[in-house]
């Protein structure tokens, strides 16, 4: 068996964080140190969780809807589409929010509606085949 009484007078002391039970760590201690640490760290406030959205998708499309809350103006927004992502950007205090997008879709074939609260976006899919380019290599 462990000598811990040794091992806590070659450290200087008693542990502080460990508690003895029959002559052995007490397991209980590493849940009150998590514990105490999780207690410690500071809440994370996403401002970009202002709005609430559901992705569905079809063959050929990726639908997007958008729970737009009555304190923020539909017409301060503006919508953006990446390969991957759309972002929304008008939100109150110079926010943004980030959507990622489940599949690679063409940005240039988007649409936008607003209605009854929802804004819809419509982004049809990337379905061409990945092309690949040759690329020269130099020898030296």
């Amino acid at each position: 068996m462990f000598d811990w009484k040794s091992f806590e007078e070659f450290f200087g002391g008693k542990l502080p964080f460990m508690e003895m039970e029959n002559g052995t760590p007490s397991e209980s201690w590493v849940e009150n140190y998590v514990q105490g640490v999780l207690k410690n760290i500071p809440t994370a406030t996403n401002k970009n969780n202002l709005i609430k959205h559901d992705i569905f998708q079809t063959h050929n499309f990726v639908f997007i809807k958008i729970a737009i809350p009555k304190h923020i103006r539909i017409r301060d927004l503006q919508v953006s589409v990446s390969q991957n992502q759309i972002r929304i950007e008008g939100l109150p205090e110079n926010q943004h929010h980030i959507i990622k997008l489940p599949e690679i879709v063409k940005s240039q074939e988007s649409k936008a509606k607003f209605k009854n609260g929802i804004l819809q976006i419509k982004v049809r899919k990337n379905n061409d085949d990945l092309k690949f380019h040759d690329v020269y290599i130099s020898y030296e």
